[in-house]
C-alpha cells in the first residue's frame, strides 16, 4: 500500500486505462532518493496485470555505454524487429551490436524504439517503466524521451522515475511531469504504524517526521536503525537524518556490518553494469570470494539474487556501495571486471573497466577505448563515442595526438546534440594542437557549435579564419569552412559577410568535382546577387542548378535550392526541396529532414500552396524542436505566421510570428525574423491597413543582420509595392519596383516576371495599366502561383471598376474571388467580394470546403494515401506509427463523410474534388 500517494496513482492508473483504450501517454515521476518513485513504478507494474510490461532502470556505472540501457528494456521483444521498416531494424540492431549495420542519424533509432513499441502494443497494450532515469546513457535517453513525445494512438503508458537534487539529471522537455515530495504528518504516521515492531513514542514520531521532512524511505530506514531508547524517546536521534547523501550513508553503515567477501562482492556488482552474477563471480575469484557471501546481503535485505541476476534492493544502495569504497577499491573491482568480460560482444565493457582500472597514462588503454568509441559512433551512439574518445585522450600521452582525440570527441559530443561539452572538448584540444590540417580542423568544429549556439558573428569569423588558414593545403576543406560561414551569414541575413564569402570562394584553387563547383557557384553567384551584379550572379546560379541535374545527394539539391531561391524561381527550388525530402524520408534521417523541409515548406508558401505549406511546416516545427534545432524552427514558426496571414486568421499569425521574432532575436537570425516580418506586413495589407503594411516592409528593405534578409527583401518587393499604392506613396512605390525590376530582369525567373507586370500596372494608369496587366496574366499562365495571380486579377478588376468599365472588371473579380475562396484567402476574398459588389453584382458566400477541416498533419497523411501508401508505409515517412496514422485516417474519413481509401485518392486535396 502506498501512503499518501492516492492523486499520484490516480494520474499513474489514468494514463494505464487511457493506453488500453489506445491513447498512448508518458510521464516522468521526479522527487529526491526516498520519496517513494519506485514503488510507484511498482504500483504501475502491480495494476498492470493484463498488459505487457517492460522495465529498465538508469546504472551510473553503465551511463556511458551506448544504448545499453534501451537495449535492456527491449531484449524481451526484439524477436518484433523483423515487423519494423528495414532502416529502422537495421539501426536498432547496429545500435545494440547484433549486426555491423551502421546509422548517422541517431534520431532514426528513436524512430525505431517508436515503432517497436508500437508493434509490441498491437498485440496488448504495453507499460513500459524506467527507473532511475537520470543514470541512462544519452543514447537511450534521447531515444526514449523522443518516442514519449511522439506517442499517439499506440496504446503505450511510459514511466520514467528520475532522482532530484544530484549532480546528473534527466532533462525531458515536452514530456509531462509529477513531482514527489514529503508525506504529510498524518500519512507518515499512518506509514510508521504499518511498519510492525516495536511502537515509536508519539513525541519521537513527531520529531522523526520534521527530521526527515516525511521522506517515506528514511522514515523505515531511519526507524530500523533505532535502539529502544530512542524508539521510546530517551535519546535522541542521530545526526543528520538520514535523506539525500546521508540516507545513502545510513544503507553504508548497514553494508560494512557485513562480512568482508560480501562487501566485495557487492562492490563488484555495484562497479557492473550488467547485474550478471556469473560475471560477478568470475571476478570475485580474484579476492577468494564465492556465492555463499552473497548470502548476508540478501539476509540484510540489501540485495536480491534472482536466476543468473543480480538486483540491489534500491538504487540508492549501489550506489552506496560504489561512492563509500576507497580509490583503490574502486580500482581494484573494474581491474577483476575488466579480466571477468571474456566474451566479445564485452569488448566495451572491458575497455571502460580498464580505463577505470588505470592511475596512469596508457597507450595500449587509450587505443582499446578508441575502438570501442568507433564502434559506438557506428552505431549511433554518439554521446558514448565521445565520452569513450574524452577518457582515451587523457590517458594518452603525446599532445598532437591527445588533441586529435579530444578534437574526435568533440564532434561526437556535437554530434549528440551536447554542444556544450563539445565546445568545452575543442578549447581543451586547441591548446594542445599545432598541425595545421588538425588545427584547421578544431576551427571548423569551433564555428560550427558557434552557428549552432546562435553566436552568428563568432561562427562567421571563427570558419573564414579557418578557411583561409588551410586554403593552400586542403582547398576542399577551406570550401566546407566557407558553406558552413555562409550558412551563418545567411541566417543573420549578412549581406556584406555573404559578398565576401562569394570572393573568398571564387579565389579558392579549383579542384576536381561537380560538388565543388556546385558550391562554388552557389556561393559566388549568392555573393553577386546581393552585391548588384545580378547578371553574372544569375549565371553563376543557373550553373549550379544544372550541377545538380538529377542528383540523389540531398546535399547537392538543397545547395541547389538556395541558388534558385536567390533566383525567385520557385518552382525549381520546390521540385528540388521535395526531391530532397523524398530522398532523406527514405533514408530515415529524421536530423537532416528539417532543413529540406525549411526549404520545401517555404517555397510551398512562396508559391500559393497554403495547405502543403502548414502541412511541410508543421511537420518540420515538430522535427526541429524534437531534435534541438530552434533556428530552424524559428523558421517553421514564420512560415505558419505567413500561411495565418494569407488566411485571415489574425490572433494565430500574430502569436506564431511574435514566438518566431523572440527566437530569432535570441540567436540573431536576420532569415527567420524577416519572414516573421514579413508575414505581419501580409496580414495588414489583406486585412486593409496598408500603411501598416507599408511601415513593416520598408523596416523590412533596411533591416541589417540579425533582423533582416536582403531575399526576403527581394521576394517581398511587390507587396511593398502595392502597400506603397494604396497609401498614397507613389515615390516608395517607384523606388521599390526600380529594385525589384533590376533583379527580375537578369534573374528571369518565371514566377516573377508576372508580378513585375503587376507592379507595372498598379503604378500606370489607362491604356498602359491595362497592357501591364494584361502581360501579367498572360506570364501568369506560365507560372503556378493561384494566388499571386488572383491578386492580379484582383488589381485589373479593381482598375477597371475605377475607369466604370464594370462588365469587364466582373470577369477578373469573380476569377479573383473563386481562387481565394479555393486557397482560404479570406481576407482577400472578402476585399474580391466587395469589390465586385461595388461592380453591380453580389456573390454568394462560399461554404467551407470539407478539406478544410483537416488539420495539417490529417492533410499530410491524406496525401501520402492518395499517392497510393500504405499505412505502414507513410508512418516510416513520418516517423509516426501505424496505430497513430489509422487513427488519424479514421478521422479524416469521418470529416470527409468518406468511408473508402478509394474515395479519399479521388479527391484534390488542394481543395477542390476532381470531376
Amino acid at each position: 500500500m502506498l501512503f499518501g500517494r492516492g492523486a499520484e496513482c490516480t494520474a499513474v492508473e489514468r494514463m494505464l486505462l487511457g493506453a488500453r483504450q489506445s491513447k498512448s501517454g508518458a510521464l516522468v515521476i521526479r522527487g529526491e532518493p526516498g520519496t517513494g518513485k519506485s514503488a510507484l513504478l511498482a504500483h504501475a507494474v502491480e495494476r498492470a496485470r493484463d498488459m505487457r510490461v517492460l522495465r529498465g532502470v538508469g546504472i551510473e556505472s553503465e551511463s556511458e555505454l551506448a544504448f545499453a540501457a534501451l537495449h535492456g528494456i527491449v531484449r524481451p521483444v526484439l524477436d518484433r524487429l523483423e515487423r519494423l521498416p528495414e532502416l529502422q531494424a537495421a539501426a536498432l540492431r547496429g545500435a545494440f551490436g547484433l549486426s555491423s549495420s551502421r546509422t548517422e542519424d541517431r534520431f532514426l533509432i528513436a524512430v525505431g524504439a517508436l515503432s517497436l513499441f508500437a508493434e509490441v502494443a498491437e498485440e496488448r497494450s504495453l507499460l513500459c517503466v524506467v527507473d532511475d532515469a537520470q543514470w541512462l546513457d544519452r543514447g537511450s535517453a534521447d531515444a526514449l524521451t523522443f518516442a514519449a513525445r511522439r506517442l499517439e494512438a499506440e496504446g503505450v503508458a511510459l514511466l520514467f522515475a528520475a532522482r532530484e537534487g544530484g549532480a546528473r539529471t534527466f532533462p525531458a522537455p515536452g514530456i509531462p511531469e509529477l513531482r514527489l515530495g514529503g508525506l504529510g504528518s498524518d500519512d507518515a504516521e499512518a506509514l510508521l504504524a504499518s511498519r510492525g515492531g516495536p511502537a515509536l513514542a508519539p513525541a519521537m514520531r513527531e520529531r522523526l517526521i520534521e527530521r526527515t521532512g516525511g521522506n517515506p524511505l528514511a522514515l523505515l530506514e531511519l526507524t530500523d536503525t533505532l535502539t529502544p531508547n530512542q524508539l521510546a524517546g530517551r535519546e535522541l536521534l542521530p545526526e543528520p537524518p538520514p535523506i539525500g547523501v546521508a540516507l545513502e550513508q545510513a544503507f553504508l553503515e548497514r553494508v560494512r556490518r557485513l562480512p568482508a567477501q560480501t562487501q566485495t562482492l557487492l562492490l563488484l556488482a555495484a562497479a557492473d553494469d550488467t547485474g550478471d552474477a556469473d560475471t560477478i563471480l568470475r571476478a570475485g575469484r580474484a579476492y577468494g570470494a564465492t556465492a555463499e557471501a552473497l548470502d548476508p546481503a540478501e539476509a540484510a535485505g540489501l540485495l536480491r539474487a534472482g536466476t543468473g541476476v543480480l538486483e540491489f534492493r534500491h538504487p540508492l544502495v549501489r550506489s552506496a556501495v560504489y561512492q563509500g569504497a576507497a580509490f583503490s577499491e574502486r580500482r581494484a573491482a573494474h581491474q577483476a571486471l575488466a579480466d571477468a568480460f571474456e566474451r566479445e560482444e564485452d569488448t566495451d565493457r572491458r575497455a571502460w573497466h580498464l580505463a577505470a582500472a588505470a592511475t596512469g597514462p596508457s597507450d595500449k588503454v587509450a587505443t582499446e577505448l578508441e575502438l570501442s568509441s568507433e564502434r559506438a559512433r557506428r552505431r549511433g551512439g554518439y554521446a558514448a563515442a565521445a565520452a569513450a574518445l574524452e577518457r582515451a585522450a587523457e590517458l594518452t600521452e603525446g599532445e598532437e595526438e591527445r588533441a586529435r582525440r579530444l578534437a574526435s570527441a568533440a564532434e561526437r559530443a556535437a554530434r549528440a546534440g551536447d554542444t556544450t561539452r563539445a565546445a568545452a572538448l575543442v578549447d581543451r584540444a586547441a591548446r594542445l594542437a599545432s598541425e595545421p590540417r588538425l588545427l584547421a580542423h578544431i576551427e571548423h568544429l569551433r564555428g560550427g557549435l558557434a552557428l549552432r549556439l546562435g553566436a552568428i558573428a563568432e561562427a562567421y569569423a571563427v570558419l573564414t579564419r579557418g578557411s583561409t588558414l588551410i586554403a593552400d593545403v586542403d582547398p576542399r576543406k577551406a570550401l566546407e569552412m566557407l558553406l558552413d560561414a555562409a550558412e551563418a551569414a545567411e541566417f543573420g541575413g549578412d549581406v556584406a559577410h555573404l559578398i565576401e564569402i562569394g570572393r573568398r570562394a571564387t579565389s579558392l584553387p579549383q579542384g576536381a568535382g561537380t560538388e565543388l563547383e556546385l558550391a562554388t557557384s552557389v556561393l559566388a553567384g549568392m555573393g553577386r546577387m546581393l552585391e548588384g551584379d545580378s547578371a553574372h550572379g544569375a549565371r553563376f546560379l543557373r550553373r549550379a542548378i544544372s550541377l545538380a541535374g538529377e542528383s540523389d545527394d540531398p546535399r547537392r539539391l538543397l545547395f541547389a535550392g538556395l541558388g534558385a531561391e536567390y533566383l525567385g524561381d520557385l518552382a525549381v527550388e520546390r521540385a528540388l526541396a521535395a526531391r530532397a525530402v523524398a530522398l532523406l524520408r527514405a533514408l530515415g534521417a529524421v536530423d537532416t529532414l528539417p532543413v529540406a523541409l525549411e526549404m520545401l515548406a517555404s517555397a510551398e508558401a512562396w508559391s500559393g500552396q497554403y495547405a502543403r505549406a502548414a502541412s511541410d511546416a508543421t511537420e518540420g516545427l515538430r522535427l526541429a524542436r524534437d531534435t534541438g534545432q530552434e533556428g530552424s524552427a524559428c523558421d517553421f514558426l514564420a512560415i505558419l505566421a505567413r500561411v495565418a496571414a494569407v488566411q485571415g486568421r489574425e490572433a494565430e499569425c500574430r502569436a506564431r510570428a511574435a514566438e518566431a521574432l523572440d527566437g530569432a532575436a535570441a540567436l540573431g537570425l536576420g532569415l527567420p525574423a524577416a519572414e516573421a516580418s514579413h508575414a505581419l506586413a501580409l496580414l495588414d495589407l489583406g486585412l486593409g491597413r496598408p500603411a501598416h503594411a507599408l511601415e513593416r516592409l520598408q523596416a523590412l528593405a533596411l533591416a541589417g543582420p540579425g533582423a533582416g534578409h536582403p531575399r526576403l527583401a527581394f521576394l517581398a518587393a511587390p507587396n511593398l509595392v502595392e502597400a506603397a499604392v494604396l497609401a498614397g506613396r507613389i515615390d516608395v512605390a517607384q523606388t521599390a519596383l526600380a529594385t525589384f525590376e533590376r533583379w527580375v530582369v537578369h534573374a528571369a525567373a518565371p514566377p516573377m516576371l508576372p508580378l513585375l507586370a503587376r507592379c507595372r500596372g498598379q503604378l500606370s494608369a489607362g491604356a498602359a495599366a491595362e497592357r501591364h496587366f494584361a502581360e501579367a496574366l498572360r506570364l501568369h499562365a506560365k507560372s503556378d502561383r493561384p494566388f499571386e495571380r488572383a491578386r492580379t486579377e484582383l488589381a485589373y478588376g479593381e482598375a477597371l471598376r475605377r475607369a466604370r468599365r464594370r462588365r469587364e472588371a466582373r470577369i477578373h473579380l469573380r476569377a479573383a474571388l473563386d481562387t481565394f475562396a479555393r486557397v482560404g484567402a479570406v481576407p482577400w476574398e472578402e476585399r474580391a467580394r466587395r469589390e465586385l459588389r461595388a461592380s453591380g453584382e453580389t456573390a454568394r458566400k462560399r461554404d467551407p470546403s470539407t478539406i478544410d477541416q483537416l488539420t495539417p498533419q490529417e492533410l499530410q497523411i491524406a496525401r501520402f494515401v492518395g499517392e497510393g501508401a500504405t499505412n505502414r508505409e507513410i508512418a516510416g515517412q513520418l516517423f509516426l506509427s501505424p496505430r497513430t496514422i489509422d487513427y488519424h485516417l479514421r478521422k479524416i474519413f469521418q470529416k470527409l463523410g468518406i468511408s473508402s481509401r478509394a474515395e479519399l485518392i479521388r479527391l484534390d486535396l488542394e481543395g477542390e474534388a476532381v470531376r
